[in-house]
């Protein structure tokens, strides 16, 4: 069961899974209205809205693994 996220911060070098629980790599940073994840060797800017929650180890997005390409910074 996944959690709101409270403190943004705790989220950073998280495993990130998108709604259909595809592997979309890690948090590297987090910044007023977004998170930053890392994914090989691409980077994607996500807004903080498109989080649905985080469970401890992992984040989850309401985002599709196939729509992370709309996010690449």
């Amino acid at each position: 069961m996944s959690e709101p996220v409270l403190d943004w911060d705790r989220i950073i070098h998280k495993n990130v899974r998108s709604k259909d629980m595809g592997d979309l790599g890690n948090v590297i940073a987090t910044d007023g209205d977004s998170i930053t994840l890392m994914r090989g060797i691409h980077e994607f800017k996500i807004p903080k809205s498109s989080v649905e929650g985080y469970n401890g180890s992992e984040v989850f997005l309401n985002i599709a693994e196939a729509e992370i390409y709309n996010y690449k910074s």
